[in-house]
């Protein structure tokens, strides 16, 4: 479902338009700089993708998990950021950054693909006896 979401803005962003963007944000995550940090992370993989197939939950992830790590002082996205877009300079430098970025990370494992984990839960018992089986 998100990865759909994330095409959709990803062709109005190709158009010029970012409204539906911030209209999905403020629909969707707080407005305390969590908001802030998910337009910027969306708009950077935007500029990388180059096509709205690759504009993805993972890829997205990926880019909001570069605030947990660090590179001195300062976080790896900070990093990029002041080399590539001044615009979210502010919101990297955020004291609470971490704490934006965990809401994001938890918004985006939601839709986590589970199809191990309900195997498993489904087929407790049956994994057992298979394992058994080809042993």
């Amino acid at each position: 479902m998100i990865n759909r979401i994330l095409m959709e803005l990803y062709d109005d962003y190709e158009k010029g338009n970012v409204n539906s963007l911030i209209e999905f944000t403020k629909m969707t995550l707080p407005s305390d700089g969590t908001d802030k940090l998910f337009i910027g992370c969306t708009l950077i993989m935007f500029s990388r993708s180059g096509s709205r197939y690759y504009a993805t939950r993972e890829e997205l992830l990926s880019i909001v998990k570069v605030v947990k790590e660090k590179i001195g002082d300062s976080n790896y996205l900070a990093f990029y950021v002041d080399r590539i877009n001044k615009y979210l300079k502010y919101i990297v430098n955020d004291k609470d950054v971490d704490k934006y970025a965990d809401l994001i990370i938890e918004y985006l494992e939601q839709f986590k693909p589970k199809f191990l984990e309900y195997l498993k839960e489904d087929n407790k018992k049956n994994i057992d006896k298979y394992i058994n089986r080809i042993k």
